[in-house]
Parts: C-alpha cells; sequence; structure tokens
C-alpha cells in the first residue's frame, strides 16, 4: 500500500547491514575492510542495492499475495450460507487504492479549509458486495462505489451539517464471507483492514493533521473492522494522546464484548449521552422470541446502547422519545419518509429489542442474512433523530471540557 510502510524484507534487511558495516562515516573501519578485500566489498554493495531494489519493485498486489496464510486459502470454497467458487488470489485479489487520489475516497470535504467544520467524522460503510462470485470488492466498480455512495445519504446524513465526512473506498468481503471473516477467511478479510490502515494514516497526515476531533462511524461489516482495528490498537486506540482525540465511535450493527475491552483497555463503553472518547453500540431486533439468535451480528455479552436513553441498562424507553424515525427512497433521496415516535426500545439480553412500531412495513426484510423481525438494515433508520442530536451532544460536550 502506498501509504502504508511494508514490513523490513530480508534484501533490505540486508541491505542495510551493508550500509551501516560500509556507508557509515568510520573511515578507518572502511579502509579496514576494503583494504584486504576490495573486490569483495564493491560484490557483496551491489549485491544487496540489486536484491534490495528488486523487492522494492513489488506492486501492492504482489504485496497481498504474499501476505502470511493467504495462500493457504487458494482452491477453497469459502462462504455462508452458500460457497463462493474456489479462491484463487491471483485472480481474486483487487488492487489496492491509492488514497493520494481523489477517487479512492466516498466523501471528500472541499480542500478549501476555511469551509470545514471543527470535527471531522471517518465513515466505513457497510457490505455492499453481495454476489456469488467475488470475494473482495473492487473499487473500480461502478454498481459498487454507487452502494457505497448511498450509505452517505441513508446513515452517514447523520452527521450532516455536524462535521466533515471523510470516506474511503476499501476492499470489504463479500457478505458471504462475513460469517468467516474473523476465522477461517481472516487473511481476506485483513486486506480491507490494510486499506483502511492506510487510509486513516493518510487521514490523518493530509486532511485532518491533528487539528480537529474525530468521530469514528459504521456499520454493519463496517463496524466489525474499526473494532477489530480499535481492538488492535489503530486508529485512535493506540495510545492515551490519541484516545483523547476522539469525541465517540458509533460501530452500529456489531457487539463490543467484555473480552473486547479487555484486548485493548484504551477502548470503553458510553453509559450516557454527553460521554467522550467511548464507543456506542447496539443491533435492533423485534420483541419475537429467538430473533436475537437469528442476528448475525449479536454475539454473546454484548453491551447495548439504547439510543433513546444513550443508557446501557435494561429500562424501558416509550416510542415517545424517539424523535424521528427517517426512511430514504432511491428515487427521491431529497424527501424522505419521516416518523416521529417510531417505537419504543429496550435492551433484553444482547439485543436492543424495538415495540410499538408505527409502520412496519417500513422493517421489511430485504436480506436473506437478516430475516423477518432483525432490524439490522435500519439501525439507523429508526433511530435516525435521536442520532444526530447525540452527535450534536457529544461534539458539546467535547468542546466544553
Amino acid at each position: 500500500m502506498r501509504h502504508q510502510k511494508p514490513p523490513m524484507g530480508h534484501a533490505k534487511i540486508v541491505l542495510k547491514a551493508a550500509i551501516v558495516l560500509f556507508c557509515k562515516p568510520n573511515h578507518k573501519k572502511m579502509n579496514a575492510i576494503k583494504r584486504p578485500f576490495p573486490a569483495l566489498f564493491y560484490t557483496l554493495l551491489v549485491v544487496c542495492v540489486s536484491v534490495a531494489l528488486t523487492t522494492c519493485k513489488t506492486n501492492n498486489k504482489t504485496q497481498s499475495l504474499n501476505q502470511p496464510d493467504i495462500q493457504s486459502l487458494k482452491g477453497k470454497k469459502l462462504g455462508l450460507p452458500a460457497a463462493l467458487p474456489p479462491f484463487n488470489p491471483e485472480k481474486d485479489i483487487p488492487e489496492a487504492p491509492d488514497y493520494a487520489k481523489a477517487a479512492c475516497w466516498v466523501s471528500l470535504p472541499p480542500a478549501d479549509t476555511g469551509t470545514l467544520l471543527p470535527v471531522d467524522v471517518f465513515w466505513v460503510y457497510p457490505t455492499v458486495l453481495s454476489d456469488s462470485t467475488t470475494y473482495l470488492m473492487d473499487i473500480r466498480d461502478p454498481v459498487l462505489r454507487q452502494k457505497a455512495e448511498w450509505t452517505l445519504v441513508e446513515q452517514a446524513s447523520i452527521f450532516d451539517k455536524q462535521a466533515n465526512i471523510y470516506a474511503p473506498f476499501y476492499r470489504q468481503n463479500n457478505v458471504k464471507i462475513n460469517p468467516v471473516m474473523l476465522t477461517e477467511a481472516r487473511p481476506i478479510f485483513e486486506l480491507g483492514q490494510q486499506d483502511l490502515i492506510a487510509a486513516f494514516d493518510y487521514f490523518m497526515q493530509h486532511f485532518n493533521k491533528g487539528e480537529r476531533p474525530i468521530i469514528l462511524a459504521a456499520h454493519s461489516q463496517g463496524s466489525v473492522r474499526v473494532v477489530e482495528l480499535s481492538k488492535a490498537g489503530k486508529l485512535l486506540s493506540g495510545s492515551p494522546e490519541l484516545s483523547a482525540k476522539l469525541i465517540a465511535a458509533y460501530v452500529i450493527g456489531y457487539s463490543i464484548t467484555p473480552a473486547d475491552l479487555k484486548a485493548n483497555p484504551l477502548i470503553k463503553i458510553s453509559e450516557q449521552a454527553t460521554e467522550t472518547g467511548c464507543f456506542i453500540t447496539y443491533n435492533t431486533v423485534s420483541d419475537e422470541k429467538g430473533k436475537e439468535n437469528q442476528a448475525p451480528t449479536v454475539r454473546p455479552e454484548s453491551f447495548v446502547a439504547n439510543p433513546l436513553t444513550w443508557k446501557t441498562d435494561t429500562t424501558f424507553a416509550p416510542a415517545s422519545l424517539n424523535i424521528e424515525a427517517v426512511f430514504f427512497r432511491h428515487d427521491d433521496p431529497a424527501h424522505p419518509v419521516r416518523y416521529p415516535h417510531f417505537a419504543s426500545a429496550q435492551k433484553m439480553g444482547n439485543a436492543l429489542v424495538i415495540k410499538d412500531i408505527a409502520n412496519i412495513r417500513e422493517l421489511a426484510a430485504t436480506s436473506p442474512t437478516f430475516p423477518e423481525g432483525v432490524y439490522h438494515m435500519y439501525d439507523y433508520a429508526i433511530f435516525y433523530e435521536n442520532l444526530r442530536k447525540n452527535v450534536s451532544e457529544r461534539i458539546s460536550a467535547y468542546e466544553n471540557k
């Protein structure tokens, strides 16, 4: 990846050793070596440079092919409930994004810093790839690009006029890989993680520059990725100094457990509306018995934030606290359908259960991955105006600290 420092290979190690040995300004040492072995000195140096230069010419795709374990998946049929064709690293890994190019970003605010808002959002879109043949999103695919862009309308628009939205395209995995992306297909999943690390590094160096606080936001697969990167100390969870830049992380449509907090103590769960430097997550389901078990993004011992109260307890929140649900239409996105007091909400088990629904037809099951009564696709829509208000509350709380 262009902006990600690759691991030092054997050739670079040899070159570094040669430079230290032969090229440091210790003339006595160099003369002592060169006098007995002048031919050996130049031969070794030339060989080291040649090998290292050859190694450095490796392109992004070849680096991906050489990733540990990626070749071990060659020929395997991966995916659930239906497997994709046998995985072929040479064919199934698209070229990595170059985040110096605007085309590799779903959203980039104007370059004029005078028009920027005082807060940045780094948005990681949910799964948009769901065909029966493709393992990883090719960010040049126009249909997939449009799907990623649509998430800016129906989800990330909660940040409109409140923050600058930066959203990278990345090589996300197919929805059929999601059930095994943290296990058998982890090497495939990690390609997208490499992209997000590179994108966030570029965002920090060239756009944010440490000048503004940051909100991390995502849904579904995007939330999985933000949580996994944060557990590994990436993004803003690598040090207390970096964590201090975090207003909040909205990792909705996935689960955070005590084991995740143990993996990185810098991750903390939000327990009130104005808390900052924290993570917010929930998974919406109906009150029908067993629906939690049908929700693939719900994990045992999950923390659940109720977006009607922003608490993690089991207190019932009536529909009167639901400011407004907002459902966008593709044919007229400028005029979404709005429902004040759309539904009540309560943490039950490991999920967020809604009842007293104003119009159940808005919650149609549109994906076999999320059956009827599992409202994953509407995690943002059901609580849209509560989310918008909460973004404002947390920004204000951060600014007033």
